[in-house]
């Protein structure tokens, strides 16, 4: 997957996609796998954006039963059931626990029934689509039971717990790499640091897109007969900007959080209530906040507000220390303080602009085909559990226009475990490092040392890189691209800048005297 924007001259792409995130990535593969010639580009790093900022889940929709939305349920079942098929090596089974507390709507005579209706239609899909039928995973159970799995929940009222079976992408960053690595190796052309700056418009169809690389600053034509605005929250601006003849999607945008803490995992993902007003149709006492088990650290998520500001998104101070105020308040005994919050992922998503609610996410995913504009396609979607079939509705529009283009295959063909793509870093000596380095430069695009240490590994996100083996990722980095000892300081700047005030940032920190941070 070599960042070369020579391969965009000389032809005319049945698909341009504009965004690396986990949809644009869906797009590019889906398409690929068609038969369509595909371009994409990316005008920061793959996955750098929303897409990189994860619970690490993949709900399979129970949740949606609250919302009595059975058709988004049974998408999520189905689509949770694909991505364990077909990326197995990335997607891994994650039970869920939630106390029940009286005998109304959160007492475990209805989450038993509600963990009963899932498991139907769980065994209805399976039966559907042929595949292998698994035992029944939920249960309920007594409160002394409960309170052994989640010692800190409270307990007044409790009357048990329910527990059913979810998933986990444990590697989200190395998915998209690996999901665009696919598309290339079935003909697609990626890069990133590339702005797509202009759809081309002629006669109302689209003719292909200007870019400019954000590298040299060099302006490029890609010719293609088809662009799929893939952009996330940024597609209400960037189609303003780049294709104004066409219809404005007016997107609302949620700032949602997830904290990662240097807290042990729990047994299982654990949902306790918060103080926020839930929009459930059925119980709308509280929304829940989720510690989920990941790599040994606990990743505590999701809090969400209304955006009201510019599109650059990084983590505030302020917020992080409402959330872990908010938190410990109800599940005070473990104990949060700011030194253990390790990693803040903050990102936008599509709101809900009809409710008065704040932080009201988007339930339903779009593909808008824009008929003033034939040929451009927008997604504003909101889940990684069902970027696959987002991608495939677009991909479904995009083949109407086309001749000859398959039927999708992305339900059933596995996605191979890239040897490109290495994750683990923090076990390497100097000459592993520097060869992790080059391999990421060479194979998947990376060119800051954010890239490397915040999304090609999840070994700094986790506290487990020491301030020496940063310092030889950052010593390659710099050798290769020539860095100056200024931009040097504005690399290591930049990325310690993302990590939240721990006491790991403070060694590394203390580790980088010298630099301007």
């Amino acid at each position: 997957m070599q960042r070369d924007l020579s391969q965009f001259a000389d032809r005319t792409f049945d698909v341009v996609v504009v965004g690396g995130g986990i949809h644009g990535a869906c797009v590019a593969r889906d398409a690929a796998l068609r038969g369509m010639s595909v371009a994409l580009v990316e005008q920061g790093d793959f996955c750098s954006a929303t897409s990189h900022n994860s619970l690490k889940t993949i709900h399979g929709g129970i949740r949606y039963l609250q919302h009595l939305n059975f058709k988004r349920a049974i998408e999520s079942i189905r689509e949770q059931q694909i991505l364990r098929r077909t990326m197995g090596h990335l997607v891994e089974p994650l039970r869920f626990m939630m106390p029940t507390y009286g005998w109304a709507m959160r007492g475990p005579l209805a989450m038993g029934a509600g963990i009963a209706m899932f498991e139907g239609l769980t065994l209805g899909v399976s039966v559907r689509d042929g595949n292998a039928i698994e035992a029944p995973k939920g249960r309920v159970m007594g409160p002394g039971k409960c309170k052994r799995l989640a010692p800190g929940i409270d307990t007044n009222a409790l009357t048990g717990g329910s527990i059913w079976a979810d998933a986990q992408v444990a590697y989200a960053d190395k998915a998209v790499l690996q999901i665009l690595e696919d598309a290339v190796a079935h003909g697609a052309v990626v890069a990133n640091y590339v702005r797509a700056e202009t759809v081309k418009i002629a006669d109302g169809a689209v003719q292909g897109v200007t870019v400019r690389d954000q590298v040299d600053d060099q302006v490029y034509e890609i010719a293609a007969t088809q662009v799929v605005n893939a952009t996330g929250p940024w597609a209400d601006e960037w189609l303003a900007e780049a294709a104004p003849e066409a219809r404005a999607l007016q997107v609302a945008l949620v700032r949602s959080m997830n904290l990662v803490v240097d807290k042990p995992a729990p047994e299982t993902a654990i949902a306790v209530k918060s103080k926020l007003e839930s929009d459930s149709k059925i119980d709308s006492a509280n929304r829940m906040y989720f510690m989920v088990p990941w790599q040994d650290k606990t990743v505590i998520g999701t809090t969400h507000f209304t955006h009201k500001g510019g599109l650059d998104v990084t983590p505030d101070a302020k917020e992080v220390g409402s959330f872990v105020d908010d938190f410990n308040a109800v599940y005070p005994t473990l104990d949060i303080k700011a030194r253990d919050v390790l990693y803040a992922y903050v990102g936008l998503t599509p709101g809900d602009d009809s409710t008065d609610a704040d932080g009201a996410k988007l339930h339903e995913s779009k593909v808008v085909d824009h008929e003033n504009a034939t040929g451009l396609v927008s997604i504003v979607s909101i889940k990684w559990t069902t970027a696959r079939l987002v991608a495939e509705r677009a991909v479904d529009v995009l083949a109407s226009r086309h001749d000859g283009a398959g039927r999708c295959r992305t339900r059933t063909q596995r996605l191979p475990d890239y040897a490109s793509t290495p994750s683990e870093a923090a076990g390497l000596d100097d000459a592993g490092l520097r060869a992790f380095v080059m391999k990421h430069i060479t194979e998947t695009q990376a060119r800051h040392l954010d890239d490397i240490v915040l999304r090609r590994t999840n070994d700094l996100v986790l506290g487990r890189l020491t301030a020496q083996q940063l310092m030889i990722i950052e010593d390659a980095m710099a050798a290769h691209f020539s860095w100056t000892y200024e931009t040097r300081n504005t690399e290591v700047r930049n990325t310690l800048a993302r990590l939240a005030p721990s006491a790991y940032r403070q060694t590394l920190v203390a580790a980088f005297e010298g630099v301007d941070l």
